[in-house]
């Protein structure tokens, strides 16, 4: 029988092996803030966004081409993707940013304490893991409509109650917002580093073993291949070495715990393979500009 044939189950009249690609959807966070400063000359993150304004007056620059966030349309971006942002007509800063902002709970639009000159922001950051994360970057824009409305209303509703916990069926809203989002997304722009299955294989296992051993020996055998013929052929399809792969899948993982956990740079450090805090602080310097503890200063809560 060939291997995409099957005895069918009792009362399955199929005979077809079928295979469904696995993707989960991590959440990393999930808030709705004011904003009565949101400058930032240079945002770029190994994580999805979506952002969505009740209120005009927040724009977005990507590709030279500025945006405006208006509250008939939700954007969604891609990993990776290097773009700035602004609030009404401020000026950009000279040197960092300028942010200010915080929680919005029932009472500030049941009072409308804030003043007039803010934005309301709804923001979610999520990743879907390997290969889905190395998609082409860009800016997505799209119309709200009824069942979008309808899930936004719910996350809002629930965020202004309760930022900290949320519910099963909150978290089935978010869950079905970004799979609209997603499906809308054009097939084209879903470019991933390889098809070579052998590649796909040790892609995902980068990625679920950044603590442990990613040596190119490793590597090789968890897809079965000579450790130099491998180092090729990964190389030919992903385009880096796999040991530059790794620092950057390593890199990437650090920035999200900086962003999204109260980890210590030492368990931060510890969890993405990194020797030390020492070392994880010289390769993620050298690597992203600053830091670690700098990096979590300056984007930590954005």
């Amino acid at each position: 029988m060939s291997k995409l044939t099957k005895l069918p189950d009792q009362g399955d009249p199929s005979d077809v092996l079928q295979w469904f690609p696995k993707y989960q959807i991590q959440l990393l966070c999930c808030r709705f803030w004011w904003l009565k400063n949101w400058e930032f000359r240079e945002l770029s993150y190994p994580y999805w966004r979506v952002y969505y304004n009740t209120k005009k007056g927040a724009f977005l620059t990507c590709n030279g081409k500025e945006i405006a966030l208006l509250p008939s349309h939700i954007y969604i971006i891609a990993p990776n993707t290097s773009y700035s942002t602004r609030l009404f007509n401020h000026v950009m800063p000279d040197n960092g940013f300028a942010m200010d902002g915080g929680r919005i709970g029932q009472s500030d639009l049941d009072t409308d304490s804030l003043t007039s000159d803010f934005v309301t922001h709804l923001f979610i950051h999520f990743n879907m893991g390997m290969p889905y994360d190395n998609v082409a970057p860009g800016v997505f824009t799209f119309e709200v409509n009824a069942p979008l409305q309808r899930n936004l209303n719910i996350i809002m509703d629930h965020l202004q109650k309760d930022a900290t916990h949320f519910t099963f069926y909150s978290i089935l809203a978010i869950q079905s917002l970004i799979t609209e989002l997603l499906i809308q997304i054009d097939e084209k722009n879903w470019s991933t580093l390889s098809r070579d299955h052998r590649i796909l294989e040790v892609l995902h296992f980068t990625e679920n073993n950044l603590d442990g051993d990613l040596s190119n020996t490793q590597l090789a055998e968890c897809c079965h291949m000579s450790t130099n013929a491998f180092t090729r052929i990964f190389t030919e399809e992903v385009g880096l070495s796999p040991q530059r792969y790794v620092k950057k899948k390593r890199v990437d993982a650090a920035c999200v715990l900086l962003h999204h956990t109260n980890n210590t740079i030492d368990e931060v450090a510890q969890a993405t393979g990194f020797a030390n805090r020492y070392h994880f602080t010289r390769i993620f310097s050298k690597t992203t500009g600053l830091s670690p503890a700098k990096y979590r200063k300056e984007f930590g809560i954005k």
